[in-house]
């Protein structure tokens, strides 16, 4: 088996992000997958409080989940199982799921057509590149540097941009 899947952030809801297995050679003995979503600070969004992950059934390519809040650097687990929960496979991989920014992003941008003289203030145009930087090197520290502590720490301060928008747009 070679295990593999990908994760994309819903666009227009960001708090949901969809995993699809794009494994092959599955062999007849996995039965079943189970999701685990860990964030920077090594908490699992993933599960229902009592167990650490989501079942994931195999008859399912996809799976959609929507519990983030806030942009997240996460690691993303899934293990294919066979009958009697034992791991066959697992995969784990680091993905930054910053949509939550790019939209706060893309509404700020947009919102220059309404009032175009906004962009001559400084402090709105220095604010907003430091915005799209830490976006950007969110994304960067774990798309390369695999450093979901970097990332997050990133997303942490444009998340607080966002919180104080008035103090810096």
């Amino acid at each position: 088996m070679t295990p593999l899947f990908s994760v994309s952030q819903s666009e227009i809801t960001p708090q949901s992000f969809t995993v699809t297995d794009e494994s092959t050679d599955i062999p007849g003995t996995v039965t079943q997958r189970r999701l685990y979503v860990q964030n920077a600070y090594g908490v699992y969004l993933s599960g229902d409080g009592t167990v650490d992950y989501d079942e994931w059934p195999l008859a399912n390519a996809s799976i959609t989940k929507s519990y983030l809040v806030e942009d997240t650097a996460a690691n993303i687990k899934t293990d294919w199982l066979d009958i009697n929960d034992d791991v066959v496979e697992t995969l784990n991989i680091n993905y930054p799921l910053s949509e939550f920014g790019k939209q706060f992003f893309f509404q700020l941008v947009s919102a220059q057509g309404l009032t175009p003289g906004i962009y001559q203030d400084s402090n709105y145009s220095g604010n907003l590149a430091i915005f799209w930087s830490n976006i950007v090197a969110g994304d960067n520290a774990v798309t390369y540097g695999n450093s979901l502590a970097a990332a997050q720490n990133c997303y942490n301060r444009e998340i607080q941009m966002m919180q104080e928008q008035a103090k810096y747009f």
